[in-house]
Order: C-alpha cells, then sequence, then structure tokens
C-alpha cells in the first residue's frame, strides 16, 4: 500500500527509528517518552531539521519559529522535554511524570496497522477485540483511531496517510466507531470529522474529497 509521508514525517521516522513504535519495551508511557525526549536533546544538539522542525509544530512557546530563531534560542533539554510532552497531549512535562500505567498495546498496534495501510489486518484485530473501535490513546489528547485517521494534532510521526484511508474509516464507522468522540487539542475539544478539513497531509495525499466523503455519510 502506497503511503504518503511528508519529509519531515520520514525524517523523524528515521530519526528515532524503532524507539518510537517498541513501546512494549518500556514499563510505563513516562518511562517511553522520558527516551524520546532525550533522544529529542540528541537531535537539537546536531540541529537537526526534523527536530527543530518538531519543537516548532509543538512547543507552546515556540510554535511556528524557524531553525534559525530556535538555533538562537539556545533550547535545553527540558524545553525538549516540554516539546515531547506537547506532542503527545499534555499540558506540561510533569504531567508525563504522572504516567505510570503501561501501555493499552492492543491499541497501539491498531494504530500503526491502520496508518500502515493494512486494512485485512485492522479488520482480524478488530473482530478479536471490538473495542479498539473506541479505545482513547493513553496520551494526554486522547485521541481514538478515527482522529489517527484524521492526521491532525497527533504525534507528528504518525501524521501518515495510506492512500486506502478513506476505505479504513468507513470500515471504522460501519464497525461501530464514535464519530463524536472527541479528543483534547489546540486548546479544545474536536472530533475526527472537525479536524479532517483543516488536516494538510490528506490534502497533499490527494484523497481529502474522498476522505471527508466518509465522515459526512
Amino acid at each position: 500500500m502506497k503511503i504518503y509521508k511528508h519529509k519531515t514525517v520520514a525524517e523523524l521516522e528515521k530519526f528515532y527509528g524503532d524507539l518510537l513504535t517498541n513501546v512494549g519495551h518500556y514499563k510505563s508511557v513516562r518511562d517511553h517518552l522520558r527516551v524520546l525526549a532525550s533522544r529529542m536533546w540528541e537531535g537539537v544538539r546536531d540541529q537537526k531539521d526534523a527536530v527543530l522542525n518538531e519543537i516548532s509544530n509543538y512547543h507552546w512557546q515556540h510554535l511556528g519559529k524557524s531553525k534559525a530563531a530556535l538555533i538562537a534560542e539556545d533550547l535545553s533539554e527540558d524545553d525538549c522535554r516540554q516539546a515531547i510532552a506537547n506532542e503527545f497531549g499534555f499540558r506540561r512535562w510533569t504531567e508525563v511524570e504522572h504516567m505510570g500505567s503501561p501501555y493499552n498495546l492492543p491499541f497501539e498496534k491498531a494504530i500503526n496497522t491502520m496508518l500502515a495501510g493494512d486494512l485485512t489486518q485492522l479488520k482480524k484485530d478488530v473482530s478479536q477485540d471490538p473495542k479498539l473501535l473506541n479505545y482513547k490513546s493513553s496520551y494526554g489528547h486522547k485521541a481514538t483511531l478515527l482522529h489517527y485517521a484524521a492526521s491532525n494534532g497527533v504525534e507528528l510521526w504518525r501524521q501518515k496517510v495510506p492512500l486506502n484511508l478513506p476505505d479504513i474509516v468507513s470500515y471504522l464507522i460501519e464497525a461501530g466507531a464514535n464519530t463524536r468522540a472527541k479528543m483534547k487539542v489546540y486548546g479544545g475539544e474536536y472530533t475526527a470529522a472537525e479536524l479532517v478539513p483543516s488536516s494538510a497531509h490528506p490534502i497533499n495525499a490527494g484523497i481529502i474529497t474522498e476522505l471527508r466523503s466518509q465522515f459526512d455519510s
């Protein structure tokens, strides 16, 4: 399945590598995000474009800043912790430090399966665990599978678009995914349908009209 990825998304996947997906290796969400923040700090010190772009997209004090501006800010490791906290839907790092619970591994697997465009496997997973349709993320934003399909407001590395995404969304809704479920992002709470119109990735992938129609049907 062909998958659209913005250059920054692809670079972040390469930079973080297995740290992004091997969540089962960590006892808690907190332990995992600590490792990601440390890796981000390495990227900041090496002035990695994708990492600085990641900070510009999420750190509430540095939103929209250029690479040059961020370098001039002399960012710290605490800034990396704040950026990771914001990217994963938390207001501040102290909230992350309270996340001592383990991941919902079947839900994490389902997200990655969906974003790989593997509808056949996703159907198998949902048939074995129908609750996957309406689980909410362990992260602060509380996104559902439908929110991840909207490719807007969730972790930057997960903002990728398999070209069969409209078919996947159609299946999720028909199978019982709650279209009224809301995630916490951009200072408010939004359904996936409300986030899709402003999502650049489906537009760039050329599927925005078809995707929006699934939420509107």
